[in-house]
């Protein structure tokens, strides 16, 4: 019995671990189509948790912002608006992690946030020219 146990602790422990180097190689590889997954959840959530929208209305909502996020980043004009905005939001976020985790250092926050937008902005590049 101890062995089924412990066969399905590790059966949990690798799909949990395949799912976090998932969701990393999609953020490094694929960081646009991220992006675009990423903005539509968080609005399916604040339509349904913040405004109280039905939930199959805020799937709709959800897919369609999905479907226009994706579609301008694939164009030139709005991959040129879209992404340096969502470079600086990703920056801003691996900043403020770095403050957080530094005991309030401003000085790594700044770091990180001026190395994460180059880090940024060059996988939206890398992204593109795929």
């Amino acid at each position: 019995m101890a062995i089924l146990f412990s066969y399905g602790i590790l059966l949990v422990i690798g799909i949990i671990f395949g799912l976090i180097f998932t969701v990393i190689g999609l953020f490094v590889g694929h960081i646009i189509l991220f992006d675009s997954i990423f903005l539509a959840a968080i609005s399916g959530l604040i339509c349904n948790q913040v405004w109280n929208v039905h939930p199959a209305l805020c799937l709709v909502i959800a897919l369609a912002l999905f479907g226009i996020l994706y579609w301008l980043q694939k164009t030139k004009v709005g991959f040129w608006i879209i992404g340096p905005l969502l470079s600086a939001f990703w920056a801003l976020v691996f900043g403020f992690l770095a403050y957080a985790f530094s005991s309030s250092d401003p000085i790594w926050g700044y770091v990180v946030t001026g190395l994460g937008f180059i880090v940024m902005i060059g996988l939206h590049l890398r992204a593109r020219n795929k």
